[in-house]
């Protein structure tokens, strides 16, 4: 074996987990303790999955999503970026919801629209007013952006948008090329009566979900990096709040249009049954749900954070 492999070095990968002012400070002491303890031997997994959920926390901790060891500042740009990721979770969702209830409106009879109708329409108006409030926070940040690139170049952000770019134009590629097969195909082929179709689609549905996911953690790590004024941070948070609020219309708009269509036209939801589970709760509207719920819990728990700083002093220490 060589150095690097036998030495204290060798621990470096599983201390990954903590941030990187944390292993400039303490990762060669804790090298050093890993180095004692086991030597050249294999490092149980109970140890390994130890260093995970502490590095995690600790990243937590200093991205200010967990206790108090930062400033206002940092715990309502966290609270933010908890929101940011709540986002990305109901725009999958919703992505779900979307085409699962593709023309529900031919399926329920007219006399009984109104009320799935009001869940449907809340739902767009919501998930409208949520995506102009995250584009129009994109162009607040816009000048914070322009001054870090001019002090400290793009070789701190370049890594994380060109992953987001190249993820959003293979999703875009895969959309373009799905729409103008499906021109050409009839309706049950659309349906599920064409196997290739089927998957290739399922592949596209896999590119959004990466393309969302990128997108958000290279705005998180963007941000992350940007001096934006108190004002702004102040500005931002308030946004965050009402982004957060637009999600629970989103889901109640979603719960109310699921319930009324189950009541007045159940043959819609489908006629398969899930384990447990009668066909009015099929399983990809449980999935979107269950998206959305857990990404509400995440908007709530972000927006508890950073609701009490909003008032205080944002001065960044």
């Amino acid at each position: 074996m060589t150095a690097s492999t036998t030495g204290p070095q060798r621990f470096e990968p599983m201390l990954r987990w903590y941030p990187p002012a944390w292993r400039d400070r303490y990762g060669g002491e804790m090298a050093a303790l890993l180095e004692d303890t086991h030597g050249s031997g294999r490092v149980p997994l109970a140890q390994r999955l130890a260093l995970a959920k502490a590095g995690a926390a600790e990243r937590a901790r200093a991205a200010g999503i967990i206790g108090n060891s930062t400033g206002n500042y940092e715990r309502v740009r966290a609270g933010s970026h908890l929101i940011l990721c709540a986002w990305a979770l109901f725009m999958i969702g919703g992505a779900i919801f979307v085409k699962y209830s593709e023309h529900w409106d031919a399926a329920v009879p007219r006399a009984h629209q109104w009320r799935p109708n009001d869940g449907y329409l809340t739902v767009q108006i919501a998930g409208f007013v949520g995506v102009a409030l995250v584009a129009f926070a994109a162009l607040v940040v816009l000048p914070a952006l322009v001054r870090h690139i001019r002090q400290h170049g793009t070789a701190t952000i370049r890594r994380p948008i060109r992953r987001a770019l190249i993820a959003g134009a293979l999703a875009v590629g895969l959309t373009a090329g799905v729409a103008v097969w499906a021109h050409h195909l009839t309706g049950h082929a659309r349906n599920g009566g064409l196997w290739p179709y089927t998957i290739v689609g399922g592949v596209l549905g896999l590119s959004v979900i990466a393309a969302i996911a990128t997108s958000t953690a290279a705005a998180i790590q963007v941000t992350r990096q940007l001096d934006v004024s108190p004002r702004v941070m102040r500005f931002l948070g308030s946004m965050a709040l009402v982004l957060s609020l637009m999600m629970l219309a989103v889901v109640t708009g979603t719960v109310v249009w699921w319930q009324a269509v189950a009541q007045y036209s159940p043959q819609f939801l489908g006629s398969g049954r899930v384990i447990g589970f009668s066909n009015v709760m099929p399983a990809p509207l449980m999935g979107a749900t269950a998206l959305m719920c857990i990404g509400l819990v995440l908007a709530g728990s972000g927006s508890v954070r950073m609701a009490r700083q909003l008032g205080g002093d944002l001065t960044r220490t």
